[in-house]
């Protein structure tokens, strides 16, 4: 089996959808030998938005520290196997298509035996752990994929846990009200481990409150036990001052923009504290701390940024970072959205600082009605125009 092959292979797993439940991991990965038991320690992050961006910090720090470090994140922006890797490298094709045939191996061991089928995510999430068991990785660095208590990932026993800001995404799995989100999302807590959250909404930290206490964890928050300063912004990226309940920090920097970047490098840092690391390990992988997609800015002249804003409070920071980086200037929206997000909601914050507005589908059978969006768009008075072809819709914007 090839690459090409054992990608197809995977990707044909999702006719079996999105199920959340622990079972089918479990069993999967008891027919794999366990591998997620030969992993020494567990950063475990959940959250709405910023899961990726933490995980991204905690990765360059570890590795920083001279740690071997695996990463696991989702989705990829241009290659799949950006999902897994080790020190910073990407898993090898050959490598992926040994693990996948493995896997796959053990999925038909699996449907033999009557069992469900593994999810793709499911799939993936075992292809992780082998990778990182097999290529001695002392920490591994785990990103949620939806959720968090039912979530494949949460078949680890992270003994330490970051928890993001929680807003409504992802409700037709989760429900509809934050307080729930929030619960599902805390089901990462694990016994007496160390717990760090960003969470704002009270009805969502109650909630967190509450798992950690269940579960004898420590918890420490952002704005309570661990006090962010005002970020001072650049082009460059941010530096900003921090105290933990350890040490204080002054003149961290962190080349991602966005002060709520900074908000993440907060819970980051508190993490790898616990995780044993020096301030100089800290203050070297933050500097070092590279993640595409998140208010990239590929050109100046034009200034051309790109971010994977898809929900109301990704929206939201993305219309913060647009007030505090370029006030004032003419801002051209290229944007696709998937129809299960709240399209609407998410719109209503960046459409006030947008003067144009060009919506495109997501290569996606979850695109929907995406000309639907620009309705949304003549509510604020803004002219829309819709091209189907992604490649066409961004040549017209430049």
């Amino acid at each position: 089996m090839d690459y090409p092959q054992a990608l197809a292979g995977l990707h044909g797993l999702q006719v079996f959808g999105m199920r959340p439940g622990l079972e089918r991991i479990g069993e999967l990965l008891r027919r794999l030998g366990c591998p997620e038991r030969e992993i020494g320690r567990y950063i475990h992050i959940a959250g709405t938005n910023g899961k990726g961006s933490t995980a991204a910090m905690l990765d360059a720090m570890l590795r920083a520290a001279g740690l071997r470090c695996g990463l696991f994140t989702s989705p990829h922006i241009h290659d799949h196997r950006e999902r897994y890797r080790v020190d910073g490298e990407l898993i090898k094709e050959a490598e992926f298509a040994a693990l996948f045939a493995r896997v796959a191996a053990a999925i038909r061991g699996m449907e033999l035996a009557g069992r469900e089928s593994p999810t793709e995510f499911e799939a993936a999430t075992a292809i992780a752990l082998l990778h990182f068991a097999e290529s001695g990785v002392q920490t591994a660095v785990m990103e949620t994929g939806l959720g968090g208590r039912q979530d494949s990932t949460n078949i680890i026993a992270a003994d330490i846990a970051v928890l993001t800001d929680i807003g409504y995404d992802h409700m037709q799995v989760l429900g509809p009200a934050l307080a729930g989100i929030a619960a599902e999302k805390a089901g990462i807590v694990k016994p007496g481990s160390s717990v760090f959250s960003a969470a704002q909404a009270p009805e969502a930290m109650a909630e967190i409150e509450a798992a950690c206490e269940r579960q004898g964890a420590r918890l420490q928050v952002l704005g309570r036990e661990i006090r962010l300063d005002e970020p001072i912004l650049s082009l460059a990226g941010s530096s900003f001052s921090l105290h933990t309940t350890r040490r204080d920090y002054d003149c961290l920097f962190l080349p991602l923009l966005g002060r709520h970047q900074a908000q993440n490098a907060a819970l980051a840092v508190a993490a790898a504290e616990q995780a044993g690391l020096a301030p100089a390990a800290i203050r070297q992988g933050l500097r070092q701390t590279v993640w595409p997609g998140r208010l990239e800015l590929i050109s100046r002249e034009p200034a051309i940024l790109l971010d994977g804003a898809h929900n109301q409070p990704g929206m939201a920071a993305l219309a913060q970072a647009l007030k505090d980086y370029w006030p004032g200037k003419r801002v051209l929206l290229l944007l696709g959205m998937l129809a299960d997000k709240q399209r609407e909601q998410a719109m209503a914050e960046i459409l006030p600082l947008t003067q144009g507005l060009i919506l495109t589908p997501p290569a996606n059978s979850r695109s929907g009605d995406w000309q639907q969006m620009a309705a949304y768009a003549r509510g604020y008075g803004r002219d829309a125009l819709c091209v189907e072809d992604n490649l066409q819709a961004a040549e017209t914007a430049l």
